[in-house]
């Protein structure tokens, strides 16, 4: 769940900052876009929504209870801590549209990088949160091309170790089944991730690219062997991710009392 909640949170703040947004379920919303299909976790903030709203009724954002929420399953998950500064408002806008800039794993490095520098966000930053791949799963369908076809090769990704690959194509006939992003210790919140690159383990194209691009390659090395400063600098990145666009004004944005939909 704690994979679920973070990608939740991160798809949140790349669209229109830490506004809760994610979270609208109406005709049209980003929680309908395709990219969105394969989130989890709205049940859990909604069950956690009701019982505040019974204690502290319309004190409580849903972006605050996600970015709190967010934090708090990454430390049961094995994660570290970090402090969450409260006040965030939810935005009572949510477009379908907006959802598709957020990334899938088949963008360039260079893409990728530009997209995190216009939230605020710094190359490192890119790479510790990728990190987050050391726990969750992936559809099958979201990497048989790289199985399969990739290029319109009709061959594999070259770049994948053999044993992975094999295994791979195997637990992958089926687009919908699951896939670990973390082959080696899936449960553990570690620096597996990154020795997974280094052995050509990455599970996503632009997992696995992170290692071979000069930009990126250097962190992964440092990042690999020291699990203190992953740890440290995870945390100081999720810090950084929700403070994105806060809207925190007496005029801005408005405390949900059901995170599906904007106040009447």
């Amino acid at each position: 769940m704690a994979a679920s909640l973070i990608r939740l949170h991160f798809h949140d703040c790349a669209v229109r900052g830490c506004d809760g947004s994610i979270l609208l379920n109406n005709a049209g919303s980003e929680r309908t876009a395709e990219s969105s299909k394969s989130l989890r976790g709205f049940q859990v903030i909604d069950d956690i929504k009701a019982e505040v709203e019974k204690k502290c009724p319309k004190t409580v954002s849903c972006a605050d209870i996600l970015t709190a929420t967010a934090r708090d399953a990454t430390v049961l998950a094995g994660g570290p801590f970090w402090m969450v500064p409260y006040g965030r408002k939810d935005g009572r806008v949510s477009i379908a549209k907006e959802a598709q800039m957020v990334p899938m794993g088949r963008e360039s490095i260079t893409s990728l990088i530009e997209f995190f520098q216009s939230k605020g966000l710094s190359v490192l930053d890119l790479v510790v949160l990728s990190g987050a791949h050391t726990i969750g799963r992936s559809t099958c369908g979201s990497i048989q091309y790289r199985l399969f076809n990739f290029s319109g090769s009709g061959k594999p990704d070259p770049s994948m170790d053999a044993k992975y690959l094999n295994f791979l194509e195997r637990k992958c006939r089926w687009a919908s089944e699951y896939v670990d992003l973390d082959g080696t210790t899936p449960t553990a919140f570690d620096t597996a991730y990154y020795t997974n690159l280094q052995d050509k383990m990455g599970l996503l194209s632009t997992d696995q690219m992170l290692y071979s691009d000069s930009r990126t390659s250097p962190l992964i090395t440092a990042l690999a062997y020291q699990p203190q400063i992953f740890s440290y600098q995870f945390a100081a990145s999720m810090v950084k991710l929700g403070n994105i666009q806060v809207l925190t004004g007496q005029d801005e944005g408005e405390v949900r009392v059901n995170c599906n939909f904007a106040n009447p």
